[in-house]
């Protein structure tokens, strides 16, 4: 026996007379198997193809699939076109448009009123399925993948023949003198079916063979809903859980990262805080930053007159003892006023004595008293 692909091989499920009928296609021939789950681990891991009786769907190739144009006004066309031809149905539920695998031919279908009760008997076997189509449309998708322009697909269930005549699907009783009768009809060219070659007539092996290559979405056909959900949405679902805690996790992630970063900054400004409450008198205010450029301002800017406060300070501190402190101070156009406070009356003369080695400004006490045991003395200081 040749060997065979793996991609070739997969479970299909049929339904005769209603009759759930469970088979392994293993890339040439079909053969009966109880259940897949009763196969081997290696089997129970094959695609299923569940293949309903094709008398659940009315299907209809409209004339605007030989106009020109591109598919999306081709497709527009021919649900316009099912929707005159075919008020009763579309008024229930509109036409569905299915393409080949190719994507370029089209064609149009009505689902038969039975089938929403069959997909709810059948509702498990349809959702574990990895496409679910009909012969026919199988057939019609071998067809143009296969560039066979005429075949003939009979359906033994049913008694029906379904044909590619002339370019066009037909439809008829499974007879041979209507077969016949329809190869030999004149096509639209004048031509006579005669002188074609005799189309191909399908077997359900040859079909099933095509199934991978043709796709297992593009064999699917729309299904409608069944006790609230459709076929295969168990697979929608899982789909939606997943996204929905990948989401969950990238948003996690997000706030740790932004919980870190707002601890940084936490951080940050705790130690800026810091540096102001150093150089500025509390209270911070609410901008901290604008009182330390004003105050750098003043101190930068150009003197009307007099030294340089930095540099007055610095002589004060260069001969004050370790107690002195400078309360207040202002500068005036010729002199200044320094109001400072000593530990007592001698730290005040040894400060004294030390200002006036000072060349460069006099020092003279104006006042002194004596406070909360401390001397409050206002020197001035003239330049």
């Amino acid at each position: 026996m040749p060997r065979t692909s793996t991609r070739n091989q997969f479970h299909v499920v049929r339904f005769i007379k209603d009759a759930l009928v469970w088979e392994r296609f293993d890339g040439q021939a079909l053969h009966p198997v109880p259940h897949p789950d009763q196969a081997s681990k290696s089997l129970r891991s094959l695609p299923v193809l569940a293949l309903i009786p094709d008398r659940l769907f009315f299907f209809y190739q409209p004339e605007s699939d030989h106009h020109s144009g591109s598919l999306r006004q081709r497709t527009a066309a021919a649900r316009l076109e099912m929707e005159q031809a075919f008020p009763a149905q579309a008024s229930r539920s509109g036409p569905d448009i299915v393409l080949d695998a190719g994507r370029t031919r089209i064609l149009g279908c009505f689902p038969h009123p039975e089938l929403t009760e069959f997909c709810r008997r059948h509702q498990d076997v349809l959702a574990r399925a990895n496409s679910v189509t009909t012969p026919f449309f199988l057939a019609w998708n071998a067809g143009y993948r296969r560039r066979i322009e005429s075949w003939i697909w009979s359906n033994p269930e049913d008694r029906t023949t379904a044909a590619m005549v002339h370019g066009k699907v037909t439809f008829f009783p499974g007879t041979d003198v209507e077969l016949k009768a329809r190869l030999t009809e004149p096509s639209e060219t004048g031509t006579v079916g005669k002188s074609f070659v005799s189309p191909k007539e399908w077997r359900l092996p040859e079909l099933l063979l095509a199934a991978p290559d043709i796709g297992w979405s593009q064999l699917r056909l729309p299904l409608p809903v069944a006790d609230g959900e459709r076929p295969g949405s168990r697979q929608l679902v899982r789909l939606w859980i997943a996204t929905a805690l990948l989401g969950g996790l990238v948003c996690l992630g997000q706030a740790l990262r932004l919980s870190d970063q707002q601890a940084q900054v936490d951080h940050w400004e705790q130690a800026t805080n810091r540096l102001y409450s150093e150089v500025l008198a509390p209270p911070l205010g609410d901008d901290p930053f604008g009182r330390l450029l004003f105050r750098h301002s003043q101190l930068q800017g150009p003197p009307r007159s007099g030294p340089d406060a930095l540099a007055l300070l610095g002589l004060l501190s260069a001969s004050a003892p370790p107690e002195f402190h400078v309360e207040n101070f202002s500068l005036g156009p010729n002199s200044g006023i320094i109001r400072a406070r000593l530990a007592d009356y001698e730290q005040l003369e040894a400060l004294l004595k030390a200002l006036e080695a000072q060349d460069s400004l006099r020092f003279d006490l104006d006042q002194a008293s004596s406070a909360d045991d401390a001397v409050l003395a206002t020197i001035r200081a003239s330049y």
